[in-house]
């Protein structure tokens, strides 16, 4: 299947490299300033980066959020790394596997130089390891059912095996096999994601249900070491690792993050020359549209809103359609956000993968199922009214805490009440990890989320909402929806024509469903200091790679 998201890395790249090259205005000469201040600090290489959230989790088989999985893609590293253009190259592995022709074997040597900054050597055990862990019931781990083409690993899930049948072995310390059921188009780029990245089985069983909690309960393979984070703190450090089989490659020896959640606070560090980044959102964007600091990144990101399925309110089909028809997706992107996100018809991203036989987009094919329309959705609220023998109600909307997923809260909030009278939305906007608990135990009546490519595969999105899916959190179900998907991975997974129209069947199913509201596609605008060279920026999987970047005056 041609992947066409290694445009927009190429685009991602371009932008930031346009956005580092300009001499700068009055703007990017307190930015200068900061960089220049910051390459010449006397420890060294330093940047002082700003996240959008706090840190859920530094276990790799429990990460399920975007940025918790960017920092420890710094941290940590897989098998594979996805590179500039895209695609999975060695990291771990010392060369490219050997797949059989059948596509159901993947055997890879090991480098031998990787260690952990314990001090241990990096080994197949590891791998093996780690991925035991994910596939375990016991772990819970919201990703295992990434491991389902590898034999015995849905029989561990269900506990009808032990782990270790899972049929990934260690040939000694520095050979891997992973032998798979069925072929898996997309298997290389699950070898370069967080889930299937090592642990070391030592460490992990001395730390206990601590792993991963702190800096303190977590070891490095990769170019930095963190340091500093608490486990609920707000700032945290990468800090180069001298272990690091290619720290020669590393330049920088510090990164200083700090959670900020408030635009204003970001910007006003970031002219104030303290730290080297800042996300932007609505009139920040438009007050520095031109600016040379500006960079923009698209992202493979679909933000959503998902219905609790218990609500027997919201089983009302006619119901949840009122509620996607008020919402305004040209005023929610231009001027509420205003960052760069654009307008999305339906689950999957555009410009993220494309039809085998005639090159067009997924999003493009499955075209738009909500437009906006008060006076339909009015209607259809009246009707849902009669059928559900209420007047009133009350739902509650859960959401991140942060600047803009509050204001995105706060819009949706506006256009339900104001256009559905009768309808009352509660808003509970709570820090990310509250959130995440929320979800998994589905305490709410709508949820915020979103979903960002973890591979380039539509079935990365299409099993969200699958009836057996750890991220289904509002509990839809549907049997037809879940024979296309089985279809697509099972009797049509090695006929690539074939399984995109089963893909394109069960995109309509949720569309005919109303299953979910689409709200946007994400990009970010951040303003980055010009002197910060060399960051990657990935649309799938970890979004970007400090690992060689580096502080130039």
């Amino acid at each position: 299947m041609k992947l066409s998201y290694k445009l927009a890395a190429s685009i991602g790249a371009a932008l930031l490299l346009t956005a580092c090259s300009g001499n700068g205005d009055s703007s990017s000469s307190t930015s200068t300033e900061s960089a220049s201040s910051t390459s010449v600090n006397p420890e060294g290489q330093v940047v002082h980066y700003t996240a959008p959230t706090e840190l859920a989790t530094m276990d790799t088989t429990l990460i399920t959020d975007n940025n918790s999985a960017n920092y420890l893609g710094h941290v940590i590293e897989g098998l594979l790394r996805i590179d500039e253009e895209g695609d999975p190259v060695p990291a771990i592995a010392a060369e490219e596997g050997v797949i059989s022709e059948d596509g159901l074997t993947y055997t890879y040597k090991l480098r031998e130089d990787a260690v952990w900054s314990n001090g241990d050597p990096v080994t197949a055990h590891d791998f093996v390891y780690g991925i035991q862990k994910l596939v375990n019931p016991d772990t819970g781990a919201s990703y295992s059912y990434l491991a389902e083409t590898i034999i015995n690993a849905n029989e561990i899930m269900s506990g009808e095996k032990d782990a270790n049948e899972l049929g990934v072995t260690a040939d000694g310390d520095y050979e891997i096999t992973f032998n798979l059921t069925q072929p898996t188009p997309y298997f290389e780029f699950l070898l370069s994601f967080t889930a299937f990245f090592p642990q070391n089985q030592a460490f992990v069983e001395e730390q206990g249900e601590q792993y991963g909690s702190s800096s303190d309960a977590i070891i490095a393979n990769g170019p930095f070491v963190l340091e500093n984070w608490d486990g609920t703190g707000l700032t945290w450090d990468l800090v180069k690792n001298e272990d690091y089989y290619a720290a020669d490659d590393v330049a920088l020896d510090t990164i200083n993050v700090q959670v900020i959640k408030e635009t204003s606070t970001a910007v006003n560090l970031f002219e104030g020359g303290q730290v080297d980044n800042a996300h932007l959102t609505g009139e920040m964007v438009k007050q520095y549209t031109g600016d040379e600091n500006v960079v923009v990144q698209k992202k493979a990101r679909t933000a959503y809103l998902e219905f609790n399925w218990d609500n027997e309110y919201l089983k009302n089909a006619k119901l949840r359609e009122a509620l996607g028809l008020v919402i305004n997706a040209n005023d929610l992107v231009n001027t509420v956000l205003g960052d760069g996100s654009t307008e999305i018809g339906g689950f999957l991203p555009a410009d993220f993968v494309t039809n085998p036989a005639t090159g067009t987009d997924f999003a493009e094919e499955a075209g738009t199922f909500l437009s906006y329309d008060i006076q339909r959705a009015q209607e259809l609220w009246e009707e849902a009214k009669t059928e559900l023998g209420v007047d009133t109600l009350t739902l509650s909307l859960v959401g991140d805490d942060d600047e803009k997923n509050k204001k995105i809260s706060q819009y949706v909030q506006g256009q339900v009440q104001n256009n559905l009278p009768g309808i009352t939305l509660d808003l509970r906007n709570v820090p990310k990890k509250n959130r995440l608990a929320l979800a998994d135990s589905r305490d709410f009546d709508i949820l915020q989320t979103g979903w960002g490519a973890d591979f380039a595969d539509a079935i990365n999105f299409m099993d969200l909402l699958y009836s057996g899916s750890s991220y289904n959190e509002g509990g839809y179900t549907n049997t037809d929806f879940d024979a296309l998907i089985d279809l697509a991975k099972t009797t049509n997974a090695n006929d690539d024509e074939k399984r995109w129209n089963d893909l394109q069947q069960a995109h309509k199913v949720l569309t005919d469903d109303f299953a979910f509201i689409p709200l946007y596609q994400e990009a970010e605008t951040q303003l980055r200091n010009p002197a910060v060279k060399g960051i990657i920026l990935h649309p799938v999987g970890v979004e970007f790679d400090l690992s060689r970047a580096s502080v130039e005056d």
